[in-house]
């Protein structure tokens, strides 16, 4: 059952105005007036604080940004593995991780690390399966999907692209999912049971507004996101982020009149002599592999020679089936990730053998900051 408290302006029937606020409470078609003391005590077993924002008409078209001045960015500077006082009104249904998480990144330094316009961040996220799609044959033996498939995020990780820790995690969130988990589809997101379960996990495991929070002060804060495929990271994790702020090494590495976006581990195998994603995916790696990629960019822009290499890189991707050959005499395992759902619910039609992993339009991001596959993500779908 679902209620609102509201405070309205509302005939009275005493001769003279209440002197204080009338809160009504709204359930369903039933409204009936209560105590300002009941609709401002939350109980966060059965209340979900919300706000209600009224725009003045003479402000139409007129955006204040003097809020971010003044915005709370401590949360990125905390570290949860060791601050559980932070999180333990948060994570009060949960028991704490057993012995000391696993340290996979370094928070930021609060006196020499202060992220903002000038600041690349390289990012990279896996997802697990809340819900298998609905399908079913209609009577001209079509299949066709009732419902899609739905994905949560599981992992984020948040990687310094500048600066004396260049490459260096700051952000390494596991995700407290609620919903029941039909697939975790370790394959290709390197996610087992028990990642996310904080009673027994060894990882950094926070809600989802925790890590969510993380993401919007970035944004807000005006930093760049650098990686490989993020239009579907950013849908799936639900944020919205501009194309001046987004960097995606997919839209830099292409020959638009091929229509074919090349994979992160074909990049990686080509331009930096790695192998990546061998059994699985693994969010640190991709998103340092991704940083990588833009440094070759950003060499081969101010060389002259992005053009040449972009024919290259096509040519050797003809000759290999634009998949990393063999490594020795054994041939790298590949999970095949299952067709996405497009928006419409449809399953996606097959295409190129390289994954198409759509982006926003890439900038380049010049000093400051910090200090100073041919298997393919779910989500990540054909653009």
């Amino acid at each position: 059952m679902e209620c609102a408290f509201l405070t309205v302006a509302v005939a009275h029937a005493e001769a003279h105005a209440p002197g204080e606020n009338q809160w009504h409470l709204f359930n369903d078609f039933l409204v009936c007036p209560t105590t300002p003391e009941e609709a401002l005590r939350f109980n966060n077993s059965w209340k979900t604080p919300s706000v209600v924002c009224f725009q003045v008409k003479s402000a139409n078209n007129q955006i204040h940004h003097g809020w971010k001045d003044t915005m709370d960015t401590s949360i990125l500077y905390y570290d949860p593995r060791f601050v559980q006082a932070y999180y333990s009104l948060i994570l009060a249904d949960l028991r704490a991780s057993p012995g000391q998480p696993s340290k996979t990144y370094q928070v930021l330094d609060p006196e020499a690390e202060l992220p903002g316009p000038e600041t690349i961040v390289a990012i990279d996220a896996e997802f697990v399966s809340v819900r298998q799609p609905e399908i079913e044959m209609n009577s001209d033996g079509v299949r066709e999907t009732i419902r899609p498939i739905v994905y949560a995020l599981a992992r984020a990780s948040v990687v310094r692209g500048q600066g004396e820790h260049e490459g260096l995690p700051f952000i390494d969130d596991y995700i407290a999912i609620k919903e029941p988990i039909v697939d975790y589809l370790t394959s290709y997101s390197g996610i087992t049971y028990g990642d996310l379960d904080a009673r027994t996990s060894a990882n950094t495991i926070v809600p989802l507004k925790v890590a969510y929070k993380k993401l919007w002060i970035l944004l807000n804060l005006g930093c760049k996101f650098l990686g490989h495929g993020l239009r579907q990271d950013f849908r799936v994790i639900n944020i919205h982020i501009p194309k001046s702020q987004v960097i995606d090494t997919s839209d830099l590495f292409i020959i638009k009149r091929h229509l074919r976006k090349l994979s992160l581990a074909f990049l990686a195998w080509h331009l930096l002599k790695e192998n990546i994603q061998l059994e699985t995916h693994d969010s640190i790696e991709d998103a340092r592999t991704a940083l990588k990629l833009y440094r070759k960019y950003q060499e081969f822009s101010d060389a002259g020679v992005l053009e040449q290499i972009l024919l290259d890189i096509y040519r050797v991707g003809r000759e290999v089936n634009f998949r990393p050959p063999r490594a020795g005499d054994v041939e790298m395992p590949r999970a095949e990730t299952p067709p996405l759902q497009d928006r419409g619910g449809a399953a996606a039609v097959a295409g190129p053998l390289t994954p198409s992993r759509g982006g926003g339009t890439a900038g380049s991001a010049p000093g400051g900051g910090f200090g100073g596959a041919a298997s393919w993500t779910p989500g990540k779908g054909r653009a």
